[in-house]
């Protein structure tokens, strides 16, 4: 697998830094999000946990997947910020039981 940065952006505003990416997988099935978080955690020098995957789009048959991440300085703005079902996607809260 193999990490490439289309563009990266600071926000210093939401304290966050923002990423598109590309990942080529070519001999190999779509990478899963945790797969991909750590790989932009090892590329960026960031801790995995302040990692967000937002979203990740593989076109049909492509070995190429492409994608939207933030990087929070912190996990508490990134818990302030993001909403539940972000956090809940990318393991940072647990999804709570309805009675």
């Amino acid at each position: 697998m193999e990490l490439k940065i289309l563009e990266k952006r600071e926000n210093p505003l939401l304290h966050r830094i923002e990423i598109k990416f590309e990942v080529s997988h070519p001999k190999s099935k779509t990478p899963t999000r945790d797969e991909v978080r750590n790989l932009l955690a090892a590329n960026l020098n960031a801790d995995k946990s302040r990692v967000i995957l937002n979203d990740m789009h593989t076109p049909f048959g492509s070995p190429v997947t492409r994608g939207f991440a933030k990087i929070y300085d912190s996990v508490e703005n990134a818990k302030k910020i993001e909403p539940d079902y972000i956090l809940i996607r990318n393991k940072l809260i647990e999804k709570k039981e309805e009675e």
